[in-house]
């Protein structure tokens, strides 16, 4: 008893004294948790870097956030980005806002890149964990321990590498109709042969492969990111939210012409599986798949989902007219 009443009080004393700059300097998405409270938001829009990447030539450098906001005047739309979230950092920002906050509605990003291995083993994911232990509803004693005995998940580049090369092994699929293939490690040796033996660049080769790596996947309820989906929904359930997935459009002409329809159909299927699970649960699904063209695209040299500004407009537009 005396040795939990010790803790007890140390935690209250570093709660006084030296947590809050811990916080600060340890974890911003706490920070973003309390800003619908503080802005006085209703609706607030979680994603990652496809929010906020802009193109240096564009007039209009709105974020999506910020369409979404122009189209739905009679609302106060919150942005809560950060670059490389995926749904398990979403569920942890949406259940740390403040449960007297006038938040109604959350519209969540949902990166079908990020349910695969590139993803989920990124040497971005480390920081984000870390992050992470200092979110969790625990004493801030306890999370603090965990901070500096590294008690999150983390590992070494050669460590990360391995475990992505495993993933992309064992990364396997119903094949699409023309696909021999069941794996995403094989696919990948095989799209990059055939660019080889055709004279392709090393950067051309290398985008493609990429390609691969990043969609050559089956999702089903196994997958960690269809877990974290599961808990956000359950999370907006008990706090009354209205909740809103919004799938992400990947470039399906770029893909198309450097691997072939194949994977666009197999990353179709991926959507379709996540917006029939939970439209069946009762959540407001926007499939974003297909609505934006090459062009629209910024990045050229690796799979992303930044958009110029037609395509931040387009994907706006969508999830107003879901919300309206």
């Amino acid at each position: 008893m005396l040795i939990a009443a010790i803790l007890v009080v140390l935690d209250v004393l570093y709660r006084y004294t030296f947590y809050p700059a811990d916080l600060e300097n340890n974890c911003t998405l706490m920070q973003r948790s309390m800003l619908p409270m503080e802005e006085g938001d209703d609706i607030v829009y979680l994603g990652e870097s496809s929010n906020h990447a802009v193109a240096d030539d564009e007039a209009d450098k709105r974020f999506i956030s910020d369409m979404l906001q122009d189209l739905l005047p009679d609302h106060r739309v919150g942005n809560l980005d950060k670059d490389a979230c995926h749904a398990g950092v979403y569920y942890d920002i949406l259940r740390n806002i403040p449960k007297d906050s006038p938040v109604r509605t959350a519209v969540v990003t949902v990166n079908m890149r990020s349910f695969t291995a590139e993803w989920i083993y990124s040497d971005l994911e480390v920081p984000l964990r870390k992050e992470q232990v200092m979110m969790k509803k625990a004493p801030v004693l306890y999370k603090r321990m965990l901070l500096a005995f590294k008690g999150y998940t983390h590992w070494s580049e050669e460590e990360r590498a391995k475990k992505v090369r495993h993933a992309l092994r064992h990364q396997s699929f119903t094949p699409p109709e023309g696909v021999e293939w069941g794996t995403a490690a094989e696919w990948d040796c095989a799209v990059a042969e055939r660019l080889m033996a055709q004279g392709m660049s090393d950067d051309t080769i290398s985008l493609a492969t990429h390609y691969v790596k990043c969609f050559a996947s089956e999702v089903d309820a196994s997958n960690p990111r269809i877990r974290d989906l599961d808990r956000i929904v359950r999370l907006c359930e008990r706090r009354g939210w209205r909740l809103v997935f919004h799938i992400l459009p990947d470039n399906e002409e770029q893909m198309t012409e450097l691997v072939g329809p194949q994977l666009v159909e197999l990353v179709r299927r991926n959507g379709t599986f996540v917006e029939e699970r939970y439209r069946g649960m009762g959540v407001t699904v926007v499939n974003n798949q297909g609505i934006v063209a090459d062009a629209d695209f910024r990045d050229r040299d690796y799979p992303t989902e930044h958009y110029r500004q037609a395509g931040r407009q387009a994907i706006a537009t969508a999830i107003a007219n879901a919300i309206d």
